[in-house]
């Protein structure tokens, strides 16, 4: 599924021209855009073309590192120490497990931390959220289901602003608009953790030419030796550690094969807070950095088993994997 979103003020400027279909950067379309039903997932995130499973990773992108033209962008008072979505969801309390290890990203500007994005995020009923997300293209931001689509608050998101690489009050590389977001049936529909990601088609001049974007990838196998990452922007740091980007590593765990219910997630001890989701899991693979395999999504609240507790990704099966990449192709006019 997929939905355009944006500013209202352009809304208010073209509403008059079009009565039927919302065309602007800056409207939220009345209905759902139907993806192609033969080129990505259907109802519960089952693939509809086999062939696709036939790719096993994305590559990534350094991109260019350029800063905005014309300095840094100052972020306007409205967007500091923004409610998180995770939190207004009840999705997870403090998933601090022990002693908090995370580390504050300093500077920003760095390749891959330039190609994570802080989400500003505006639904139908006007309340406003946080979230996290990650460059997969040119133009397409990776995130959480949550974070574009809320049943509680009407739906699809309306006006998305992403800032790649954002640090506190300054935005070095400025932001986009959301001209389109993506999620499959299995959360617009269910609402299953089990399939909570979703994509956002960024307006505008490709930013991630400038910023670089992650590669990611799928595995059959249910075994993931070494050490992992996830890196975004928790909501715990207020004040002037607001909307500051923060990082852990650590090993993840399947829950199982990708065919079973819980293989569809990723685990791990890594400390997260509500902001987060959306936040790549990643590691250097094959010798090149850097390849998720998953997105941040959940606290210690959705941990079935004993303690100690462990927070949780959707894990990029390669129904996953086929929707992303899709996502990501999908033509921006």
């Amino acid at each position: 599924m997929s939905r355009r979103v944006g500013s209202r003020s352009v809304f208010l400027t073209v509403i008059t021209l079009f009565l039927a279909v919302a065309f602007s950067a800056g409207i939220a379309l009345s209905q759902e855009l139907a993806l192609n039903p033969g080129t990505v997932a259907s109802d519960g995130g089952n693939l509809t073309v086999a062939a696709e499973a036939t790719f096993t990773a994305s590559y990534p992108s350094r991109g260019s590192g350029m800063l905005a033209a014309g300095g840094v962008t100052q972020i306007p008072e409205a967007e500091l120490n923004v409610p998180t979505m995770d939190e207004h969801l009840g999705l997870q309390t403090e998933s601090i497990i022990g002693v908090d290890s995370r580390l504050r990203v300093g500077t920003t500007t760095t390749y891959p931390s330039r190609a994570i994005v802080y989400l500003y995020v505006v639904f139908p009923n006007t309340a406003a959220y946080s979230c996290t997300g990650w460059m997969i293209g040119p133009r397409t931001v990776a995130t959480a289901g949550h974070c574009v689509y809320s049943a509680g608050d009407g739906g699809w998101a309306t006006s998305i602003k992403a800032y790649p690489g954002r640090n506190g009050s300054t935005a070095p590389y400025g932001y986009r608009w959301g001209y389109r977001v993506f999620s499959p049936p299995g959360w617009t529909g269910s609402a299953s953790q089990f399939y909570d990601y979703g994509a956002i088609q960024l307006a505008g001049t490709a930013i991630g030419n400038t910023t670089g974007w992650f590669g990611f990838r799928w595995q059959t196998s249910n075994s993931f030796p070494g050490y992992f990452t996830v890196r975004g922007y928790p909501g715990d740091k207020i004040g002037t550690l607001a909307a500051t980007m923060w990082t852990m590593n650590g090993a993840v765990l399947a829950g199982g094969t990708p065919t079973t219910t819980y293989g569809k997630k990723l685990w791990y001890l890594m400390d997260t807070y509500g902001g987060q989701s959306g936040s790549p899991i990643y590691q250097t693979w094959g010798g090149q950095c850097c390849y998720g395999v998953g997105i941040h999504a959940y606290g210690a609240a959705a941990w079935p088993g004993p303690t100690p507790p462990y927070n949780s990704g959707t894990r990029i099966t390669s129904a996953v994997f086929a929707n992303l990449l899709n996502w990501r192709n999908w033509v921006y006019p």
